[in-house]
């Protein structure tokens, strides 16, 4: 009895849906590897759209929802693989999962120093003791514009616009100091010593009709000035005033200062210690000096034992 020739598209559908003994389906495979890729894709970016909407509304902080939304889709991603290697391919995921945690803790022996940083940098975002645009100081050691906090790193750039790169486990150690927040105007003081026998209340109201003047002032503040400290022949003294950013400091502390110095010439008052004559003697006049000395030495009446 002849066989009747198989149709062409009963051929396509055996190939694609059909199964062969002994072999692997490799058409439903691929399509439930896609369909799990498919799922952490749309769930990854609807997580994406609830960061934005909840956690950080304003949008201020780019880098800081990127950290959380790369951590996010890595878990989700994960969660995914072994999702395909348990439901798809029918592999036991204990073992696999058994496997890919040696592999883990090998990993993080050997980049112990990397997983700091990013732990660091985790604790960073979710404290947010500072943020994108802020200045800030480290232990008087650096300070600039933050511009980026990433896994790893966070990265600054200073007033003389270089890009400084600074570990995250470092900052996590360091004092840092937030010129930004709280929000408002940032507060300047300049400290100078002037001479004891100058009047403090003359030179308090110098140092307030100097500052009162200043463009570089915030609006609604008021220059302050009080002595603090003296010594033997000086008496220290502090200008305090506020301008509107930290980033306003070096031009506005330089006009301040030519401001200071030229009222303080007007009045005749130095500032520091008064200069100090020094009188230079000729080899000549030195030997007539000694002369003299020791005649008037030798004329004193000698006293008597």
């Amino acid at each position: 009895m002849l066989e009747c020739p198989r149709k062409p598209d009963r051929l396509l559908g055996q190939f694609l849906f059909g199964t062969t003994e002994g072999g692997l389906r490799l058409p439903r495979e691929l399509f439930g590897i896609v369909w799990w890729i498919l799922g952490a894709w749309l769930f990854k970016s609807l997580l994406d759209l609830v960061l934005l909407r909840t956690f950080f509304p304003d949008n201020d902080e780019p880098h800081a929802r990127r950290l959380f939304a790369d951590l996010a889709s890595g878990l989700i991603y994960a969660l995914a693989f072994v999702g395909i290697v348990g439901t798809v391919f029918k592999e036991p995921v204990s073992t696999f999962l058994a496997t890919s945690g040696v592999l883990a803790i090998v990993l993080g022996l050997a980049l112990q120093n990397t997983l700091g940083d990013v732990l660091s940098g985790l604790a960073i975002n979710i404290e947010r003791p500072f943020g994108a645009g802020d200045w800030i100081t480290l232990a008087d050691l650096v300070s600039g514009q933050v511009m980026q906090v990433n896994w790893r790193a966070t990265r600054l750039k200073t007033w003389s616009h270089d890009t400084v790169v600074i570990p995250n486990s470092f900052i996590s150690k360091s004092i840092v100091t937030n010129h930004s927040r709280p929000k408002g105007p940032h507060r300047c003081i300049i400290r100078l010593k002037v001479d004891l026998a100058v009047a403090p209340s003359h030179v308090i109201e110098t140092l307030i009709a100097a500052a009162t003047g200043s463009m570089d002032i915030a609006h609604g503040t008021t220059p302050q000035a009080y002595a603090c400290a003296f010594t033997d022949s000086l008496l220290e003294y502090e200008l305090a005033f506020a301008i509107d950013s930290f980033a306003l400091t070096p031009d506005a502390k330089s006009e301040m200062i030519e401001r200071i110095v030229k009222s303080f010439r007007d009045l005749d008052i130095r500032i520091g210690k008064p200069a100090m004559d020094v009188r230079i003697v000729a080899p000549g006049d030195l030997a007539a000096a000694t002369g003299v000395l020791r005649s008037a030495v030798s004329l004193q009446p000698r006293e008597r034992r």
